[in-house]
């Protein structure tokens, strides 16, 4: 368990990826007073272009604390630059804050750093991450194929008024409209999970993703194992069913989910055709037809609420 001493003691850096959803000058200036009371050290950096996140980490591998002031894709992209002894806290200031609310809960970027103030209420969890063998890449938060890859994929045409989380569910409405319903193979640790027309293949990682669906409900963040959820393809009665269950997690059981646990998972297309797919909330743009994906258990370490 961590206690509120241990921030005060801490050299942080604060990254800012101004492209997020929520992430702006004003914000940035009150996370950096509030840390400015709090911690040993505090210094401030802002992302300019993609992949630019881990290069500043790398610049400042002496702050111990990294403050992530954007949403998933910012942490995806700083996780590769971090060293073991470096600490991340995620601040949900992007779209999805995916990965903060497996870690913090619903709680908002203020409640988060109110968290810090009390002895008891946060601990550091070492959380494991995902190896993607064909993009080599490293994913926080888990990869998927059908659904949700869609939902991104199209949110790319939704009007650029409607910001945040609403592109997401703007899209959402338009995917569960017409289901994906690719043919796919699923083989977790060699055994076959899944074969055949599917609507979703989710692996990871968090329970959480899009910041209320609970791809992965039994999915725990430090257990060495990625959770590997299979959806069949779904008529539009079977899609009515699961939209309010995907919030409660409570599909499981059902004849058309397959649930499974393991190392290493395998994802392909038996058609030949590219998978859509994505990892961490970005679509996959050149995918293939296979995906493998195998866990580094215990890899990263991150603020929690205990």
């Amino acid at each position: 368990m961590m206690t509120s001493a241990a921030v005060r003691q801490a050299d942080c850096l604060v990254l800012v990826n101004p492209s997020a959803a929520a992430a702006d000058t004003s914000v940035a200036r009150e996370i950096e007073g509030w840390l400015s009371g709090r911690a040993w050290t505090v210094r401030m950096a802002w992302t300019q272009a993609p992949g630019h996140a881990a290069e500043l980490v790398r610049e400042h591998a002496d702050a111990g604390l990294i403050i992530a002031v954007g949403g998933d894709g910012t942490v995806s992209e700083l996780v590769p630059g971090m060293t073991g002894h470096q600490i991340l806290c995620p601040l949900p200031l992007g779209s999805g804050n995916s990965t903060a609310r497996n870690l913090f809960g619903a709680r908002s970027w203020r409640q988060v750093l109110d968290l810090l103030d009390n002895p008891g209420a946060f601990t550091v969890r070492r959380i494991d991450l995902l190896r993607l063998a064909e993009p080599g890449v490293t994913a926080v938060l888990g990869a998927s194929t059908g659904f949700l890859a869609q939902v991104l994929r199209d949110a790319r045409a939704v009007d650029p008024a409607v910001k945040g989380i609403d592109r997401y569910y703007t899209s959402a409405a338009g995917v569960l409209q017409a289901m994906p319903g690719h043919p796919t193979r699923v083989t977790v640790d060699g055994t076959v999970l899944a074969d055949g027309p599917l609507a979703s293949v989710a692996v990871g990682g968090g329970r959480f993703r899009a910041w209320s669906w609970q791809f992965l409900p039994e999915s725990l963040l430090d257990d060495g194992l990625l959770d590997v959820s299979a959806i069949a393809a779904l008529s539009p009665a079977a899609v009515a069913e699961f939209v309010p269950l995907m919030a409660t997690g409570q599909y499981l059981g059902r004849p058309d989910v397959r649930y499974a646990r393991g190392t290493s998972v395998i994802i392909e297309r038996t058609d030949g055709l590219p998978l859509v797919a994505e990892f961490d909330g970005s679509v996959w743009d050149a995918a293939g037809s296979r995906l493998t994906v195998e866990v580094v258990p215990h890899a990263l370490l991150a603020l929690a609420a205990t």
